[in-house]
């Protein structure tokens, strides 16, 4: 139903102001080889950093994969720690302190090998380790994938499939009320059409609509789906999720040019710009803290994602599409009025297309369209707190004695968004959607009166924020 587009390499690392590019191929062997090349001084921590990363993923896969019966977890539970040694032994340790220990104060490695850090944090002192590991070594196993034609691909085919099995997929609808029966089960939810999203209700819809199931999936975030619930439900239900710290908020900067920027020296499908002021890999923690004031000498660093080294479907002829993305925080746009809002991203927009064009001389003259989305974009759109754009924040110890679970308080409730049990973005938000049809399937087989194909057409997948 879609067609999957490989990403050339990885990535490429650039230092703002400098000529040359350290490319991360894809694979395991080829990007060892590479970063050898490039930091033969640091072999011993290069060799040691894949085997972790290595390590990790088959613990995981391993645990993951078992099938964990009662007697496997009598069998292995008090083993655990040297049954899966690489996962436990890496819990509790943040990025930071693992590549402190591997290659101390030497920074350059350290970007050149997480340039991508902001795929997942903005605080390499507090992520953790072991998600960094499973993360970063899947994009070492399998490489990157883009879906041709954008994300909109993968949202039609997950409609048509739906449709096939006698669902239906309403668009720009907010769920206002999850409907609970005396039993504190859900029913059903209540729902509304909107203008646009995260915006006001459509007026020409006079009264809310109801919908009814017996299972419900939330793909919002705790909070969200908190104020749906009846007020006497929603302490119980909230009670997993609160002091979970977030994600941070992304900005975007979309990009489109009358040349290819391959012409202005970008080489690469993802290219990492690393600021002058970034001395330290910890450092990366006060990227966000650029746009708490007007454009001036420091700039964010960011990555220029180039979607013309793809055939992704959507470039037409003399035209060319990039992105440029980096982390971002509510608290530098969210208490300005809509005049001081719009100025304010006017100016960095200025800003940011100017340091492209310092990176790549003469890429800047070639933009004749650009529009940028801020930490309030996000929170507008994807209607998380704050903008959280990847759930919750990935921190360590990432194994805790009461894990994240798709199941929820609320009987036939179930969290299939970036906030569920996978960790967060777009690849966490599938899997967390899986998980959680899963966890509802077997739910829905023990408690409700029908059984597995009938029980799991009366699923119903609703959307709670759009």
């Amino acid at each position: 139903r879609i067609e999957r587009l490989p990403v050339p390499s990885f990535f490429s690392v650039k230092k703002a102001g400098g000529h040359s590019q350290q490319i991360m191929p894809e694979g395991w062997n080829e990007a060892k080889a590479a970063a050898l090349r490039l930091f033969p001084q640091h072999k011993h921590g290069i060799l040691r950093y894949f085997q972790i990363l290595h390590g990790v993923r088959n613990d995981v896969f391993r645990f993951v994969t078992s099938n964990k019966t009662k007697w496997w977890w009598l069998r292995n539970g008090p083993i655990l720690p040297l049954k899966f040694r690489a996962m436990f032994k890496y819990n509790k340790v943040t990025v930071s302190q693992l590549f402190e220990d591997l290659f101390g104060d030497e920074e350059d490695i350290k970007f050149y090998l997480a340039a991508n850090i902001g795929y997942y944090s903005d605080r390499p002192q507090e992520l953790s380790a072991l998600f960094y590991a499973i993360a970063q070594g899947s994009y070492h196993e399998g490489g990157g994938y883009y879906i041709k034609g954008g994300s909109q691909k993968l949202s039609d085919a997950l409609v048509d499939i739906i449709k096939e099995h006698g669902g239906d997929a309403l668009i720009r609808r907010t769920v206002t009320n999850i409907l609970l029966d005396d039993n504190g089960r859900v029913s059903g939810v209540r729902h509304e059409k909107n203008l646009t999203i995260g915006k006001r209700r459509d007026p020409k819809d006079k009264l809310p609509h109801q919908a009814y199931a017996p299972v419900i999936f939330g793909n919002a975030a705790p909070v969200v789906l908190q104020s749906m619930l009846p007020l006497e439900h929603q302490q119980a239900f909230m009670a997993p999720f609160n002091g979970k710290p977030l994600s941070p908020a992304l900005w975007v900067l979309f990009v489109g040019m009358d040349r290819d920027p391959k012409a202005f020296g970008v080489t690469e499908y993802a290219t990492f710009v690393i600021p002058e002021h970034c001395r330290t890999f910890d450092d990366y923690a006060n990227f966000k803290t650029a746009f708490s004031a007007e454009p001036g000498h420091t700039m964010p660093g960011y990555v220029f994602t180039d979607y013309s080294k793809l055939d992704t479907g959507m470039n037409t002829k003399s035209r060319y599409f990039a992105v440029m993305c980096g982390i971002d925080d509510m608290n530098n746009w969210q208490h300005l009025s809509e005049a001081d809002y719009y100025a304010k991203k006017a100016a960095w927009e200025t800003a940011l297309l100017n340091d492209l064009d310092r990176q790549f001389p003469g890429l800047g003259r070639h933009v004749v369209f650009h529009e940028m989305g801020t930490a309030r974009t996000m929170n507008e759109y994807l209607n998380t707190p704050m903008g959280a754009t990847y759930g919750f924040a990935q921190n360590a110890p990432f194994i805790q004695s009461k894990p994240p679970t798709t199941r929820t308080a609320i009987a036939g409730l179930f969290l299939a968004s970036a906030f569920g049990s996978h960790g967060g973005g777009f690849v966490g938000a599938m899997l967390s959607g899986a998980n959680a049809a899963k966890q509802a399937k077997k739910w829905a087989g023990q408690h409700l009166p029908s059984t597995g194909a009938t029980a799991s057409k009366q699923v119903l997948a609703e959307a709670a924020t759009n």
